[in-house]
């Protein structure tokens, strides 16, 4: 018989597993993003984090505007509306304010790579090729992440290489969960297979709990099995703004109004105020969104 797979609230997730200078990976790549669990991450006033994320969107310019962030290896931040710009990272990375994280921006090739390594327990994976200025570049500029090696087959190529990349703790949304912990995403996974078995302990933000009968019926819908998942957080709508997939759209005007309101520190501290320390949990930041908002967003026809 499996194990049930222990439950959390976002709260004690983030009080018990992601203390000050926690290295985290985060999953989703612009969508399915675990925007709730970044707004506890803020709530508890988190510091000197070292976060791994492909696609950085608002949760990463969340939290390097909050202060949370001391690390940062990416593929991009953006507001993915416009596409409008991550005002509170530029601010950090340009201006130091609050404070100015060490950032590693990665292609996502090759950062997808550097997980695929390490799920598959090897030492690095082959990216993209590169030209001998390509080379130059890779030494200087991502010695501990990137480099070469001549081809083993005789032709005396230089291939680029990505140093697998394991990180001590991944969370990531997924759709729906069975209690054994077995997690199922719908729509793009992008790098998220790799990302889960890259990382060394697994936490799942789940939109609902279902059967396992339920989960047995599209078995290639299951990324994670449960006897790697750790814990489970259920926490509908987690991942708004961003959206899930069969679950809800994304939120353009929340995206618009955030670019908005973090384009000024001023207007930061307010959106943080507002929506995230006034309330209280995601609960609360979603009765403040309201429920004629939240309907309109809901897919209603669902495709399983």
């Amino acid at each position: 018989m499996p194990r049930r797979v222990p439950r959390m609230s976002m709260r004690e997730l983030v009080a018990d597993l992601v203390p000050d200078g926690q290295q985290l990976l985060i999953g989703g790549f612009a969508f399915g993003d675990p925007m709730a669990l970044a707004h506890e991450i803020v709530r508890q006033r988190r510091t000197g984090l070292d976060v791994l994320k492909t696609s950085g969107g608002v949760l990463v310019d969340l939290l390097v505007g909050a202060g949370c962030v001391a690390e940062l290896a990416f593929c991009h931040v953006w507001n993915s509306v416009g596409p409008e710009p991550a005002h509170a990272f530029r601010r950090a990375v340009e201006g130091g304010h609050p404070n100015r994280p060490a950032i590693e921006e990665l292609s996502f090739g090759a950062m997808t790579m550097g997980l695929a390594a390490g799920a598959l327990g090897l030492p690095f994976m082959p990216t993209t090729p590169v030209t001998l200025s390509g080379h130059d570049l890779v030494r200087r500029r991502w010695p501990d992440k990137l480099g070469t090696v001549t081809s083993p087959f005789g032709d005396h190529e230089l291939v680029s290489v990505a140093r697998a990349i394991t990180p001590r703790i991944g969370i990531f949304h997924v759709q729906r969960v069975d209690e054994f912990g077995n997690g199922q995403v719908f729509g793009p996974t992008a790098e998220l297979r790799y990302a889960i078995g890259a990382c060394e302990r697994i936490v799942l933000v789940a939109e609902e709990v279902v059967a396992t009968e339920v989960v047995r019926e599209r078995p290639e819908l299951t990324v994670v099995p449960g006897f790697a998942v750790e814990a489970v957080v259920v926490e509908p709508w987690a991942a708004h703004p961003t959206d899930s997939s069969g679950y809800y759209r994304r939120d353009l005007d929340h995206h618009i109004d955030y670019g908005a309101a973090t384009a000024t520190v001023e207007g930061f501290e307010d959106y943080v105020r507002d929506w995230i320390d006034g309330t209280d949990d995601h609960p609360g930041f979603l009765a403040r969104l309201g429920g004629d908002r939240l309907a309109a967003l809901a897919l209603r026809d669902r495709w399983w």
